[in-house]
């Protein structure tokens, strides 16, 4: 009898279908953003034709965020200025809304663009009163996205009136 949970079946089932994209010589995000068939449903916060922003489907923390920067790029060296104002300028606005929404006392921002065929992505992990603080938090261990319609939608409300505010 399996006892693993089926979460991790399944995130051992992406994690594959990852590698093998990757022995072919396809980016995964790339792959995923024009078909939708490695992540298929995510809880969305964002998106428009630059970007991106969901909840990590297997998070560390509640609201672990990843943001998505559409264009191919190996890593965030591979960035221009503005490409780069513009990806760290909605990284910031969504950190707000993470604040905001969930109440987090800190979000740290953490890009690990490694292993083969790498697309950028920024993973903002919330910290909340009584949390340990420091570089810890980016390996805690992951689980099930639960309510992730409901949390997404806490976090976009308290994104549009920045969004509306400033310009991304």
């Amino acid at each position: 009898m399996n006892t693993t949970p089926s979460w991790e079946q399944d995130r051992h089932q992406l994690n594959q279908k990852i590698e093998a994209l990757r022995k072919r010589g396809i980016c995964y995000s790339c792959h995923d953003l024009a078909t939708g068939l490695i992540f298929g449903q995510q809880a969305p916060i964002y998106e428009d034709d630059q970007f991106k922003v969901v909840l990590d489907p297997y998070p560390r923390m509640l609201g672990h965020t990843i943001v998505v920067y559409k264009p191919h790029r190996e890593d965030i060296s591979e960035l221009s200025v503005e490409e780069a104002r513009s990806l760290f300028q909605l990284c910031l606005h969504v950190v707000n809304a993470l604040k905001a929404a969930l109440h987090a006392e800190k979000v740290y921002l953490n890009t690990m663009c490694d292993g083969s065929i790498n697309h950028v992505h920024i993973q903002l992990f919330p910290r909340y009163a009584g949390d340990p603080i420091g570089s810890k938090r980016f390996v805690l261990p992951r689980g099930p996205l639960e309510n992730g319609e409901e949390l997404a939608s806490q976090i976009r409300y308290a994104l549009l009136p920045i969004v509306e505010r400033q310009e991304l």
